[in-house]
This record gives structure tokens, C-alpha cells and sequence, in this order.
């Protein structure tokens, strides 16, 4: 069986306005700037990117309480944006907590 499962932490960087679906599920994009250095064929790298997570549920309800600047940890799969922009990436969350 294939896997897709991502977890990555970074720094909260934006909060887009929460949205609910016709089904009446809430959903909310937020973007999560990652900073780090990985070792690579021996030599270290430093990694910078910016990802976008999408909410969903509860979720979107847990990140009420966040805000821009707070350290968090999030875990999930990658799925494409949309059918139009399949080469773009979106994490979707199923675990999201602040790192103390």
C-alpha cells in the first residue's frame, strides 16, 4: 500500500478567513513558514519554504487559537491544490498542536 503522510513544524505566518462547505464542514488555509538544516549526501542544507495547510472540522476550530508567530507542529498528507494546479502542493491537516 502507498503512504502519504507529512510532519513538519514551523512558524504560523497567516490565518486565511475560515470557510464552511454546502455539506456544512468548516475549512480554513493557513500558511506555515518551515525553517530548518537536513543533512544531505553528507553535507548539511538548509531547508526555508513556505507551505500551505488546509483545516478541516475540528481543526479549524482548534486553530481559533493560534495566532501569527506561534511555533507549530502539524501532520497530514499532501494532496494536490486543486484540479487546475495539480503541480502544487497542499498539506492537509489530521494533527495540529502548538510545540512549546
Amino acid at each position: 500500500m502507498e503512504q502519504n503522510t507529512l510532519r513538519i513544524s514551523g512558524v504560523l505566518e497567516k490565518q486565511y478567513p475560515p470557510r464552511v462547505s454546502p455539506a456544512g464542514v468548516a475549512h480554513q488555509d493557513i500558511l506555515v513558514a518551515h525553517r530548518s538544516r537536513q543533512l544531505e549526501a553528507g553535507s548539511a542544507r538548509e531547508v526555508r519554504l513556505t507551505l500551505t495547510v488546509h483545516l478541516a472540522g475540528e481543526l479549524v476550530d482548534q486553530a481559533r487559537g493560534f495566532g501569527p508567530g506561534d511555533r507549530i507542529v502539524v501532520s497530514g498528507f499532501l494532496a494536490p491544490a486543486s484540479y487546475r494546479e495539480s503541480d502544487k502542493l497542499v498539506l492537509h491537516a489530521q494533527m495540529l498542536h502548538r510545540q512549546d
